[in-house]
Formats: structure tokens, sequence, C-alpha cells
């Protein structure tokens, strides 16, 4: 009986076929062999084909992962621009697809011509498609906006697209649930780069991430996708990456906001041959960006090799060696790519290792056996201070010993940074017109600062800091205009050593704080935590108390206990 004589309707469509009985009636493959009218790329030739059928129409079988990839989509365009109907589509397993397979004969080896087909229909499809030119009028918004982060909250019938701005959530736009919800979906199963995608197709029932390159003008943007069901709805959230805008723009600690004390400890820790400089910080406070400055400044100097392993690479910089790898998004460790990432950092002759985060336990005892085997590690860490940082690293779910913690071999600097809004300098007004003395008057009793000198954004901003298309009808001190780093920077000595390796936090924070010499409108960061480099920045009329009070808490909460 030869392949094309079995009969079967088409009923299987969107199906799984398990048996190759119930694979469709088709007259010859239209991918495959002698009577091919297209080919597919040479390393899909066993997982995606096309059935041919009467009046020229055409079923598509794929194993499962290639369903609604790039190769799936372009195959389906090919088909049309050569006059075939689509009948219908289903996945198979391997072994239906090699029965598929086995009498075909030679398969195509000319693939390079139709990988530059696949690219170019892919880019019609984008140029085409309505979802992905409404997601390309919304990311550009928010390009023009110089917004960091996109939000989509999906929630009934409606959704609202919110940016961060200037460190703060701002209302874009409303639209109906559709509208995003196919612009989303559009994007993720079309345009994001395959081998980042945690899943193969877009599901909102579902926690997925990936990496995705988004081509606006000249420039291409990198999104950092993460999606998750929520009550009545989803959340997807978009982390703006600007490759080549931040490739062209020179970063320096000096211009996030560190003062020259803390610029001489970074300098002193990023000097040494050993140890790991660790920066901790909730989720969007520039710990990235700090850790990308520092990075550059080693590549810069030209005379040590440096690797970085990325989940997935952010930044690209001149002079490092990025091994991008994407962890499971299920919290399936069965094949953790860290390891062979791991294997190949060390087979790279590596003098300085840059890991983007220290999130789970294989990471932390890669980031400990690269230290203990003497090479520079930067990274970082999920904390909310920088002694903080000892106690994630020997907490449960990292599981490092506090003894080969707390030792100089293995910390070279503990950071800790916040971003905090910055006051626009057109609009900004004095504090005592606007704040009432029982809430102003703290800062002058508790840490000895002149309220002369302090100064709170607007509520009503001006044209220097309000952004176009922006709500601001239910936004409170609207009028700033930019961001800086709040930080610690510790470089801990023999007294604080000993104290964290007994687990003594609170003994070791009053270590730190005793080396204090310097007022808080002082710019010696030596002994002060976050607040009180905030504390120096609202000295010089930087911060709203409002903003401080929104990082750190009330003032009163710093007041010595009696």
């Amino acid at each position: 009986m030869s392949i094309a004589s079995i009969i079967t309707p088409i009923s299987v469509t969107g199906q799984f076929i398990s048996n190759f009985k119930d694979v469709p009636s088709f007259s010859h493959l239209l991918t495959h062999g002698h009577e091919a009218i297209t080919t597919v790329p040479k390393d899909k030739e066993r997982t995606l084909v096309a059935l041919g059928l009467q009046d020229k129409g055409y079923f598509l079988l794929c194993t499962p992962e290639e369903q609604n990839k790039v190769a799936w989509f372009a195959l389906r365009e090919r088909l049309k621009a050569r006059g075939y109907s689509p009948r219908g589509h289903a996945t198979c397993s391997e072994e239906v697809m090699n029965v598929l397979l086995r009498d075909v004969g030679r398969i195509s080896k000319e693939t390079a011509r139709q990988m530059e087909e696949d690219a170019e229909v892919l880019s019609d499809i984008v140029k085409e498609s309505q979802p992905i030119g409404w997601f390309r009028d919304v990311l550009a918004s928010c390009i023009n906006l110089g917004a960091t982060d996109l939000h989509f909250e999906l929630r009934g019938n409606r959704a609202m697209v919110r940016v961060r701005l200037d460190g703060l959530m701002r209302v874009l736009t409303a639209v109906p649930h559709q509208i995003a919800l196919d612009g989303i979906s559009a994007v993720y199963n079309i345009i994001a780069e395959e081998r980042s995608r945690s899943e193969g197709v877009f599901n909102q029932a579902l926690a997925q991430q990936a990496m995705i390159p988004f081509v606006l003008g000249s420039e291409t943007v990198n999104l950092r996708f993460q999606s998750h069901p929520a009550v009545s709805g989803m959340d997807v959230i978009m982390r703006i990456l600007r490759t080549n805008k931040d490739s062209k723009k020179k970063l320096s600690l000096d211009t996030l906001g560190y003062t020259p004390s803390q610029i001489d400890a970074l300098q002193t820790a990023v000097g040494s041959s050993w140890g790991g400089i660790f920066i901790a910080g909730i989720t969007g406070s520039g710990k990235t960006t700090t850790l990308n400055t520092l990075l550059t400044q080693l590549a810069q100097e030209g005379n040590r090799k440096i690797v970085s392993i990325e989940d997935p690479v952010e930044y690209h910089v001149n002079g490092v060696s990025h091994l991008s790898i994407q962890r499971s998004v299920n919290g399936d460790e069965s094949a953790n790519p860290f390891k062979g990432a791991m294997m190949a950092f060390l087979r790279m002759d590596p003098d300085v290792g840059m890991f983007g985060e220290i999130r789970d336990a294989f990471s932390a005892e890669m980031a400990l056996g690269a230290i203990q085997t003497g090479h520079k590690i930067l990274t970082t860490v999920h904390a909310t201070s920088a002694l903080g940082v000892v106690d994630r690293l020997t907490s449960k779910s990292l599981g490092l010993l506090r003894d080969n913690v707390c030792n100089p071999e293995f910390l070279s600097a503990l950071v800790y940074q916040v971003l905090t809004p910055i006051n626009c300098p057109a609009c900004k007004v004095r504090a005592m017109d606007v704040m009432s003395p029982a809430a102003l008057i703290p800062y002058q009793t508790i840490f000895g600062l002149d309220v002369r000198d302090i100064y709170c954004a607007s509520d009503c901003g001006c044209e220097e800091c309000l952004k176009p298309n922006i709500d601001y009808s239910n936004s409170k001190h609207a009028g700033v205009k930019g961001v800086k780093v709040s930080a610690e920077v510790i470089l801990p000595d023999e007294e604080m050593f000993l104290l964290l390796k007994d687990g003594k936090g609170i003994e070791a924070r009053k270590a730190w704080r005793a080396k204090r010499t310097a007022k808080f409108n002082e710019s010696d960061m030596t002994g002060k935590e976050a607040w009180g480099h905030a504390l120096y920045d609202m000295s010089r009329g930087l911060i709203d108390p409002y903003y401080f009070e929104m990082n750190f808490g009330l003032p009163k909460l710093f007041a010595p206990k009696v």
C-alpha cells in the first residue's frame, strides 16, 4: 500500500497525530523529494512538512516544538505565494514523521537560499501584521518617552498599558483586551528568539519568558519578556534594552550617581585579582547597569580575559565574551544550562567572570567555585541591603556556607542600590513652602539637615519634565526628571567578617555605621547606608522627601534609640 493511498478525512486539524494511519490523505510532499515546490531550512527537514492535497491545497504537519515558529509561518506564506490554500494543520510524533519521510529520497541540501527567503518572508509578515503594527506603535511611544519598562495589565475586556518613567509607573493608554492580546501573542510567536522562548507558543495561562529583538527604524530594541497569569487576566512585562543606544552612551559610576568615596571603594575592589563584587537591589534598581559599567571599565583596560554568563544577555560590551543561557521558567533543573556554561567558562581561560544573577543554588555554587579557583567575579543578587547579601548567599535557597562566604578571598565588595527620582530643576519647589512643619522638621532634628536646602517635586510638573501622552491626572509629585542611585558600598574589614561569619548581622551593621565621621550633608559615604546617600542628595535639593520616604520610610525609623 502506498502512502498516498491512505484515505482519511481532514478531521485531525489542530490535533496531535501519534499513529501514521491518522495522517490525512495526500498526493505528494510539497517540501521534500523530487516533487517539492519549496523547501524548509535544513534543521527543520525532519520536523516540518507540507502535504500536497487536491486542488492546490496543503496540510501542514510538524513536531510539537515547531508549531507557530518562524519557519512554520514562513512556510505558510511561501505556499500562499505559490497559489496553495491551507486545509489544516496538526502536530505529530517523531515516529510518524520518520515513516512519512522514509521513502522520500534525498533531502535537499540547498538551504542557504531558502533561509534567506524565510527572512524576507518574516520581514513581510512583520510589516503587514496589524497586531505587530499596533505593538510597534506602542513600543515607539515608549522609546520616545524614555521608558525603561512596558507593562500590559489585562483584566476582563480591557487592557491597561503602563510604562515606567523616571522609576515611576505611569499610564500610557487603555485598549480592548483582544487588541493587546493579539499584539503580545504575535510578537512572542513570530519575533521572539526561538532559543530564548520558555514555551514554543504563547499561552496566556502559563508564565513565560523570552528575548524579543524588535527593529524600530535603524535601531534594534531588545525586550526582555515576562508574562504571568493573574486573577481575572494576566500581566506582561517587557524590560526595554536599547542596545544600540547604550553601546554608544558612555556609562560611568559618576553619571549613575555614585559619590567620590564610593567610586574609590569600588575601584579598589575592581582592582584586586580575586574575590567577588556583589551588587544587590530589588527588581528595576539598576543593578545590571552598574554591573555593566564596571565591566566596561575592565574591558577598556584590555589586559584581562572577561567572560559573562547571562540569562539572557542584556547588554553587549566590547571586549567581553558573552555566553547566553536560558533557565527553565518552570523550575526544572534536570538540564541546568549553567553546568555547560560553567564548563565553557573555565575552558576559556578567563581572568574575570560576570554572572548575570545569583538566584539559585547552582549559580551560587558556580560563583563560589569560580572565586575559589582564582577568578574575579562580578554579579548581582536580590537582597535588601549590602550586608544582607551574606544572609541571602547563605540562605537555604542558595545554600553557601558562612565559612566560605565571610572571608576576604571571597568578598571584595558588597553593594546595595535603589533608584530615586530627581527633582525637575525647572519646577521644583521649596519644601518649606509645601510641607507641614511636622513632616519637615524631623529631617533637621534627626539628620541635621538644613531644611532651607530641601526641595520637593511639584505636583503638576512643567513642560521640561512632563511627558506627552501620559496620564498624570492621579499623580502627585509629578515634577521629576531622571533617576539616580542611592547606594551603599561596603568593603568588609576583619571585624565585620568575624561578625558576619558568626551570624551577627545587627552587630556588623553597627560596626559599619560606627565608621561614619561625615555629616549627612557631606559626600563621604563611609559608614553610611543607602538612605544616608539619599539624605546627602536631599541636602543638595535633588531628592524630594516624598521619594525618600517611599524608598526608605519615615525619618523617625532612623532616630537613635534612647
